[in-house]
């Protein structure tokens, strides 16, 4: 939540008091003053962290020295509901995964339409390979990867509604890989305190040899090579 205070005008040498909060709320000053010969126009800017919310309401008090000719009056407050990260996470695939061969995974991270942005710390996105699936690379623009861990982080901000560039993930699929495996990924940071899952399961397709060429050579390939004597 955001409370702005403004619309004050008081006296030179006059000091600005937090904004008065009802129990439970904290609040963090940002402050701003434009002098005007003798007097100043206040405009005050609280963070609010409530569960429930209702107007605020504050003073201007005078420092030792200075004269308040304006105290308490003048003061308008609109409060701003900018809500909560929440980040969001989608995982799919293109085309279907064959043994012998390599497959892509897509990773997708966003921001709920209804949600706040994120607040700058670091936004974390995990891949869990299920047994039988070897990762080659992973890669997305802005990100930083590692690829001995699967995971891949970035902390510029994401406005609601808004996704991150792709996270791209290639794997080999080896010729003895079950015939359905399940991928998970997970996102969590950028001040959403919940782990966030997507799930993708894919079908494995046997690889099929269909005999010779027309040159009368076998038509074996390196891929059916590679799958001969590997059950199916």
């Amino acid at each position: 939540m955001r409370a702005r205070k403004t619309g004050a005008v008081v006296a030179a040498g006059l000091a600005i008091p937090p904004i008065v909060l009802a129990t439970a709320w904290t609040a963090t000053d940002q402050s701003s003053y434009v002098d005007q010969a003798n007097e100043r126009t206040v405009s005050v800017v609280d963070t609010v962290t409530t569960t429930g919310l209702t107007e605020p309401s504050g003073t201007a008090t005078a420092d030792p020295g200075g004269t308040d000719s304006n105290a308490g009056t003048g003061l308008t407050f609109t409060v701003i509901s900018v809500g909560q990260p929440s980040l969001t996470i989608a995982k799919n695939h293109a085309n279907t995964f064959i043994q012998g061969e390599d497959g892509v995974y897509t990773i997708t991270v966003g921001s709920a339409a209804a949600a706040g942005p994120t607040n700058g710390t670091t936004v974390t996105v995990h891949d869990i390979l299920p047994a039988g699936l070897r990762a080659g690379r992973i890669t997305g623009g802005g990100w930083h990867c590692i690829l001995a861990t699967l995971t891949c982080t970035r902390s510029d901000v994401l406005p609601a509604g808004h996704s991150y560039p792709p996270v791209s993930l290639k794997v080999h699929v080896p010729c003895n890989a079950r015939a359905r495996l399940t991928n998970i990924a997970t996102v969590t940071g950028g001040g959403d305190t919940t782990t966030h899952t997507a799930t993708d399961t894919t079908t494995i397709k046997h690889y099929e040899h269909h005999g010779r060429d027309g040159g009368g050579h076998d038509g074996h390939d390196r891929r059916h090579d590679q799958c001969e004597g590997h059950d199916r």
